[in-house]
């Protein structure tokens, strides 16, 4: 459904699901095909659960292996793609910043999944927001429900509106 604000800015947001009690705001210009799919860099073994580590950032065709940098709802949010499934965090590590969507995607010995940041390698897991490593860390940031359309749309989960919406010097 297309909503307007009072200065007539339209901004997509499908409908509100009950289940959960979010509004998905589609993500412009951004399909999943775009993304970058993790699973194709996944070691399944054992003895080593993690993504192999890379010393130079490559490229598949044209997509960096990265998670992709969007602004949703007013919000900076990372994506990554790991098959047919979309995770999105809050861009900003809550150690120092850092930019997530740069990170590399890990699987840690719990088979949790998480996003490491590629300035001082805390591991954010992409489920809770909770940061993983380094240990005994209370940091925790946003992590975003995502819905993928059968086109291959992406929506992002937000339990409210951003309050930039409801601000008159805001330009939309």
């Amino acid at each position: 459904m297309k909503l307007k604000s009072e200065n007539n800015h339209e901004f997509n947001v499908d409908q509100m699901d009950e289940k959960d009690e979010l509004m998905y705001f589609k993500v412009d210009n951004l399909r999943i095909n775009d993304l970058f799919d993790w699973s194709n860099d996944y070691v399944r073994s054992d003895s080593s659960p993690k993504v192999q580590p890379r010393r130079k950032r490559e490229t598949t065709g044209r997509k960096l292996k990265t998670g992709r940098a969007v602004k949703v709802n007013g919000e900076e949010v990372a994506l990554f793609r790991l098959g047919e499934e979309v995770f999105a965090v809050k861009e900003k590590c809550p150690h120092q910043g850092g930019p997530l969507h740069l990170g590399d995607i890990e699987v840690l010995p719990d088979r949790s999944l998480c996003v490491r940041c590629p300035w001082h390698h805390w591991c954010v897991d992409l489920a809770s927001g909770r940061v993983r490593r380094p240990s005994g860390r209370t940091q925790t940031t946003n992590v975003y429900m995502t819905k993928v359309t059968t086109d291959g749309n992406i929506f992002v989960g937000f339990k409210h509106f951003s309050d930039q919406y409801f601000q008159s010097q805001c330009e939309f």
